[in-house]
């Protein structure tokens, strides 16, 4: 489960026919994605080698290194701007928690965020060093973590879609996500964007079960761990859609509901959503909980990822403290343009 689930799937859901959408994102999970990951498993599990090794060694020839090392450096460049939409929500707790989110021009507040702000710098630094030192640790840092900070992350969601639920004009929402126009069903656009979220969310093509698949022992059952895998990213993204989207069209209508879907990640979760969680009665203690989680989401994902690019020097017999040095200082380097300015982030994503 990552940020995937609850900054992305939300906005695609509502921009893409709702119930269209879900319908379109369960077939592609159940028949492409999860077989796909089943793969990835094995190829991870049969070589025991990073990116670059595994697809050399399960193909049978060295000329395949390159896509292995290909996507190798896709994943460098999304830990480098991906942690700083965590730099962003941490920033929003902080300023939640204080009151000082909730001011009149959202719009101004991001920009404030994003744009030239030292501090959103500092925080990118330190998640990365923090997400580099538990790939350090391993095994049983990824396990920690992932005890703590997912059971957190679902109890947060359900006591947001719980309360959200409760708001008048709620059912609106349910009933825009979950009525059926066939119709919808044969949009390629709905289909697209809903394998894309399947890609996006449950990490088939980023090598991260593959990664998973180096530390699985085994005995582990591949199909039963990535059956579990897939329809608990599933089960999670619709809950999270659940917990939003009604809550946008109690507030916003119809209509300014659409609108704020259709403004991007950053304008659902960082301008709309604060000003539903300003307006909601008990909304600070709410949007508490929704940054905790996406923070939860995120820093498990940032994790896993490092996992990735740093097993391939382990390979070539790095030492792994050296390695996590080299690669923490490389996605650091590549990432502090997106935090200091919105417009080179935006290039990047």
């Amino acid at each position: 489960m990552g940020t995937g689930n609850i900054w992305r799937f939300p906005r695609v859901a509502a921009a893409n026919g709702g119930a269209a959408f879900v319908i379109a994102y369960i077939i592609l999970m159940v028949f492409a994605v999860i077989p796909v990951m089943m793969g990835e498993h094995a190829i991870g599990r049969a070589t025991r080698k990073g990116l670059p090794g595994a697809f050399r060694d399960f193909c049978k020839k060295r000329k395949h290194t390159l896509m292995g090392t290909f996507v190798e450096w896709i994943v460098v460049i999304t830990i480098a701007y991906y942690t700083v939409v965590v730099a962003w929500i941490v920033k929003y707790l902080i300023m939640c928690i204080t009151g000082v989110a909730f001011v009149e021009d959202k719009a101004l507040l991001f920009d404030s965020v994003s744009n030239g702000n030292p501090s959103t710098v500092v925080i990118y630094i330190l998640i990365q060093a923090f997400c580099a030192y538990g790939a350090y640790k391993g095994v049983k840092a990824i396990e920690a973590s992932t005890k703590i900070l997912l059971p957190l992350l679902l109890a947060c969601i359900i006591i947001i879609a719980l309360r959200t639920l409760t708001l008048p004009g709620a059912s609106a929402g349910m009933n825009f996500l979950f009525n059926l126009n066939p119709r919808d069903l044969l949009s390629s656009k709905v289909w697209l964007e809903a394998v894309t979220q399947c890609l996006w969310s449950a990490g088939p093509g980023w090598g991260i079960c593959i990664a998973y698949g180096v530390y699985s022992q085994q005995k582990d059952d591949v199909v039963l761990s990535t059956s579990v895998q897939g329809f608990g990213d599933m089960a999670v993204a619709l809950l999270a859609g659940i917990a939003i989207i009604p809550g946008l069209f109690a507030y916003l209508g119809e209509q300014g509901a659409l609108e704020a879907c259709a403004s991007g990640n950053n304008g659902l979760a960082f301008i709309a959503l604060t000003g539903v969680f300003e307006r909601m009665p008990g909304g600070r203690i709410f949007a508490v909980l929704f940054w905790i989680s996406l923070i939860c989401a995120s820093i498990t994902s940032i994790i896993a990822m490092y996992s990735i690019i740093v097993q391939p020097l382990a390979d070539a017999k790095v030492s792994k403290k050296r390695s996590v040095i080299i690669m923490a200082a490389v996605t650091i380097a590549l990432g502090i343009p997106s935090a200091w300015t919105i417009k080179f982030f935006n290039n990047q994503d």
